[in-house]
């Protein structure tokens, strides 16, 4: 009896983790910030990109700018109405699903790294991946180089803010 508890465990393990690899999510996602959508209920980290958290701000043009507001805001907008397909490549370690996620063609993690409204954010992928680890870079290089959205403002990149808020005592 136990022999066969711990053989149905092992295989369901085995499938979940075979499903994660290869599954795709599509349909209409619903922005959560901007690089988390969900789709059917189900919570999607977009691949190789880290972006302003929610609550996030910075200094642009000697004004308070909400960074995180922003890179959610041109998410909603570049996805709004739009069918969205995930490829997924990963589980993060909360669980979250992590895809590359794609309007039609359009690589939806790489137009936010090319606006600025995210950073490149490749030391977490998995070793199979198809994610373009060069175009990302320059991507990322191109908008730094134009000033666009994050690179125009005095702001902590997302990775620090998070440590930083984590680490305060309350």
């Amino acid at each position: 009896m136990r022999r066969n508890a711990l053989s149905t465990f092992l295989v369901t393990l085995l499938i979940s983790h075979s499903t994660v690899e290869a599954a795709d999510m599509s349909g209409r996602a619903r922005v959560i910030d901007g690089d988390t959508i969900s789709i059917r209920q189900q919570r999607i980290r977009i691949a190789a990109i880290d972006a302003c958290e929610r609550d996030q701000t910075g200094l642009k043009d000697g004004k308070v700018w909400r960074c995180g507001a922003a890179a959610r805001s041109y998410l909603g907008k570049m996805i709004d109405g739009q069918h969205v397909r995930c490829d997924i490549i990963d589980q993060d370690q909360y669980r979250r699903l992590v895809g590359q996620c794609f309007i039609g063609d359009t690589d939806i993690g790489l137009a936010m790294v090319k606006a600025g409204l995210a950073e490149a954010m490749l030391r977490y992928l998995p070793a199979a991946h198809s994610i373009s680890e060069v175009e990302y870079g320059q991507a990322e290089n191109s908008a730094r180089d134009h000033g666009f959205g994050m690179w125009s403002a005095e702001i902590e990149s997302p990775y620090d803010y998070r440590r930083s808020k984590s680490s305060r005592i309350p």
